[in-house]
Order: structure tokens, then sequence, then C-alpha cells
């Protein structure tokens, strides 16, 4: 049975993962692995993110001096 302490855990995570951004101070590999361990830590309760969520979601916090990536990596979808 979905118990209240694992979907308030889920909740809570999939709100960081909706809202984590590329900090001006951080390097990319940080960035990464914050999501990779969001990811991890969602996997860990029964919770698995889409590849395609969690890509989507990791070009939209990057920062603006990504665009050009960011464009390539979502027009060769």
């Amino acid at each position: 049975m979905f118990k209240v302490s694992n979907a308030n855990q889920i909740l809570f995570l999939k709100n960081n993962l909706k809202d984590i951004k590329n900090g001006k101070d951080e390097d990319i590999q940080s960035y990464f692995l914050r999501i990779t361990e969001i990811k991890n830590d969602l996997f860990s309760i029964g919770e698995v993110i889409l590849d395609r969520e969690l890509t989507l979601t990791t070009l939209g916090g990057l920062p603006p001096e990504w665009y050009v990536f960011r464009t390539t990596v979502l027009n060769d979808d």
C-alpha cells in the first residue's frame, strides 16, 4: 500500500527536481550530480523518472549561456 510518508517524499523530491537550476557559481558536474542524487532518491522509494522528463528538466535548468547546446539537443530529438 502507498504510504503517506512516501507520497510526501515523492512530492518533495519532484518539486526539487522541477525547480532545479544550475547555480551561478556551480560547475556543470555539480549540477548533474544534484540531479542524479534526486533521481536516485526517487528511485530508492519506488518512483521512476522517465529519461525524457529528466533530460528536459536538466536542459531547462541550464543557464542562458547554454542556449546553443540546449537548442541543439532539443532539435535532435
